[in-house]
């Protein structure tokens, strides 16, 4: 009888183990149900806009647990895209009062109420809870914040928030952006170093550059628009139409043109047609119009363009009375069509314009409206 017991006992253990294990999964099991039921009252109140009913749900719900993060956010989601800012804007209001969420859901979560801030025009509220983040060392932050200080015209904030959390630059637009902003307060405050500083943000930028040798245009120093525009067209040779005429000019002032001649041979082969046909003028100058004739043509062998071909019309057209009579009408055709084309496109969302803007209306991106390329480009 004994030995019958001790065998009846591993049994009753292990019959004891799978009670308890059913139990815990009921317990769990109800548990679930019961944020489900939760969930899905509060859900349906807000969607009926019982806002406090639907809040007072969700609140009871968030103290249960905190595993339900995901979908408070696509719900504020939802409301911010039906245009409810008020709603997105209490939601995350209550996930940031919730004191179990880890430092990668709060700071999700104030990210997006910044965003609801924004939209609602509640900028100073935005403000304060993007400049938390960057406290916090958080660089999602940046961006919004740069764009809201581009938005409101707040030049020296975005300068000031770059001398103090340099660290947190690392991409390239943002570096740009801050180029531009001391750019724009160097032209609100008529304070040309503070256009100089910007040369030091730590990315190569063509704003600073152009803007440093206008100045100089402008007060008739050629050498220091030289110096500036010359380093522009090395290092972004793609913008040299923003400059070249004046560039030019300039060297022109100053008795230089072989000096520029020189700078165009040097950078011929990697820029557009706009640099090829100042080359091939200087060529026409010094009396080689074969010789231009000749490169302009294998250049557009290599790459058609419509505004090469109106030059390679004129330089033939200039050797025969004759021949100039039957092409003026093509070439008034052309620059017809040319002139429906825009000169600037943005090169982060495509959006066209026949003027030049720093920032791009359509995405508001820094520098990226460029000067057109391809088949009716520069």
């Amino acid at each position: 009888m004994l030995e019958l017991l001790f065998l009846l006992l591993p049994v009753a253990a292990g019959y004891g183990w799978i009670m308890g294990k059913n139990s815990a999964k009921n317990q769990a099991h109800q548990h679930s149900r019961k944020i489900t039921a939760e969930y899905s009252k509060g859900l349906k109140f807000l969607l009926d806009r019982e806002d406090d009913q639907g809040l007072e749900h969700l609140i009871q719900l968030l103290e249960v647990s905190a595993d339900s993060v995901e979908h408070y956010l696509t719900l504020a989601t939802l409301f911010r895209r039906r245009g409810e800012l008020d709603r997105a804007i209490k939601i995350h209001e209550l996930l940031l009062e919730h004191p179990n969420l880890n430092d990668d859901q709060l700071t999700t979560c104030r990210l997006e109420l910044a965003q609801d801030y924004i939209l609602a025009g509640l900028l100073d509220s935005a403000e304060e809870h993007l400049l938390i983040l960057i406290k916090q060392k958080r660089p999602q932050a940046l961006e919004p914040l740069i764009t809201l200080y581009s938005q409101t015209r707040e030049w020296h904030k975005g300068i000031t928030l770059h001398q103090r959390y340099a660290h947190l630059f690392t991409q390239r637009q943002q570096k740009i952006a801050i180029a531009n902003f001391y750019c724009e307060a160097g032209a609100a405050d008529n304070a040309p170093e503070l256009m100089s500083q910007a040369l030091g943000v730590g990315e190569p930028s063509v704003r600073p550059l152009y803007e440093l040798g206008q100045l100089a245009f402008q007060r008739e120093d050629y050498v220091q628009a030289i110096h500036y525009w010359r380093d522009l067209i090395c290092q972004f040779t793609y913008c040299s139409p923003l400059v070249l005429e004046r560039l030019s000019s300039s060297y022109r002032h100053l008795h230089l043109e072989h000096q520029f001649e020189h700078l165009l041979a040097e950078l011929v082969d990697k820029g557009g047609i706009g640099l090829k046909i100042h080359y091939c003028q200087h060529l026409v100058k010094a009396g080689q119009r074969k010789q231009a004739v000749e490169f302009i043509t294998k250049s557009l062998k290599k790459q058609p363009n419509i505004r090469g071909f109106r030059f390679l019309l004129q330089l033939l057209a200039g050797q025969n009375a004759q021949l100039d009579e039957a092409l003026n009408p093509i070439d008034k055709l052309i620059q017809s069509y040319i002139d429906t084309k825009a000169d600037f496109q943005c090169q982060h969302c495509g959006f066209q314009s026949h003027s030049h803007y720093w920032l791009c209306p359509s995405c508001r991106h820094w520098e990226s409206m460029q000067p057109s390329r391809g088949l009716d480009g520069f």
